[in-house]
């Protein structure tokens, strides 16, 4: 009888220790999925209305699930959120150097302005109940013309 005592408290401690570990590992586990290497405008000035090209060229460390968010500041520092895009489910981890189009608002004041992405991505059970790991591409400056 003793010995099933000691069996059972040495699993339930196993376990007690597992669990422990692991919670503790997805709490710690803030480093991003993503590194922005290099963001930039194909083109310098765009037109209200017209598409501007954009180039990032990123490392990525592991794929996990996220939420974007696309932003267009203007002149007048008015962010426009940009329709989102799907991103194929082909994604590889390493370097990648990929372009994205965005049509510029016909609200978008006239005047220097950049575009930045957000990403809030879900690698993990503590990032989906509401702490993601955050990510914030460079900003990308550009003009917009008439």
């Amino acid at each position: 009888m003793k010995t099933t005592i000691k069996i059972a408290a040495g699993l339930m401690l196993g376990l007690a220790f597992f669990g422990s570990y692991s919670l503790a590992s997805m709490i710690l586990d803030r480093v991003p999925p993503i590194t922005y290497e290099g963001a930039k405008a194909l083109q310098p000035e765009v037109g209200r209305g017209g598409v501007l090209d954009v180039e990032f060229k990123v490392f990525r460390t592991r794929i996990c699930p996220a939420v974007t968010k696309r932003w267009l500041v203007d002149a007048e520092g008015t962010r426009h959120a940009i329709p989102s895009y799907t991103v194929g489910v082909q994604l590889l981890a390493g370097k990648e150097t990929y372009q994205r189009s965005i049509t510029i608002p016909l609200a978008a004041a006239l005047g220097p302005a950049w575009y930045e992405v957000d990403l809030n991505y879900y690698c993990n059970v503590i990032h989906r109940i509401g702490w993601p790991i955050n990510v914030t591409s460079p900003p990308i400056p550009f003009l917009i013309t008439p």
